[in-house]
């Protein structure tokens, strides 16, 4: 589990990018929050914590990357 608490500022940098990254897809896409939670099988809340900086689970962005359908590399491609 990923908790931004107990991050380097670069690697919350980093968070903030991948955070706003997933948020931006959604979007895009033209989705709520509640819409990808149902589709994933996620809370709303889980959602919005991953979109917010707070805390994950690695699975999560596997659940998302498929559900956007796109590769798991693409949500870190621009992070440095």
């Amino acid at each position: 589990m990923i908790d931004s608490n107990n991050l380097s500022p670069e690697d919350r940098k980093r968070l903030s990018y991948l955070s706003s990254f997933l948020r931006e897809i959604r979007l895009n896409n033209g989705l709520t929050q509640k819409q990808v939670a149902q589709e994933i099988n996620l809370s709303r809340n889980s959602i919005s914590k991953i979109e917010n900086m707070r805390f994950f689970r690695i699975q999560h962005l596997f659940l998302l990357a498929d559900f956007y359908e796109i590769p798991v590399y693409e949500i870190f491609a621009d992070i440095e």
